[in-house]
């Protein structure tokens, strides 16, 4: 998919930048995330909810789908979902994705 290409593409580029940050890549992992379906918007940075702030929260149609919490290239992921904000997440929200825009745990 051409999608995918351009996502890894902007990913790479960025990196080799050598001074992207975790927020960095969040604009490419919005447009990858909106061009799955018409009507899907993925807001970065959502308003603050009684669990923590989610970096990124989907919607269709003014519905909520999930939720994405973003890490930087590289991150341990393992050691995220241990961790006292995961838990948090995973308790109070159905539908939770964590990804250090390489990999994408569900």
């Amino acid at each position: 998919m051409k999608i995918i290409q351009d996502y890894i593409k902007q990913i790479e580029e960025n990196f080799k930048a050598g001074n992207a940050t975790e927020h960095t890549h969040r604009p490419a992992l919005q447009t990858l995330i909106q061009s799955y379906e018409k009507g899907i918007v993925a807001t970065n940075e959502p308003r603050w909810i009684a669990c923590g702030a989610p970096d990124l929260r989907i919607t269709k149609n003014a519905v909520p789908l999930g939720y994405v919490e973003t890490k930087d290239i590289g991150e341990n992921l393992d050691k995220m979902e241990k961790s006292e904000q995961l838990k948090r997440y995973r308790e109070a929200l159905p539908n939770l994705l964590l990804t250090d825009y390489l990999e994408f745990r569900w």
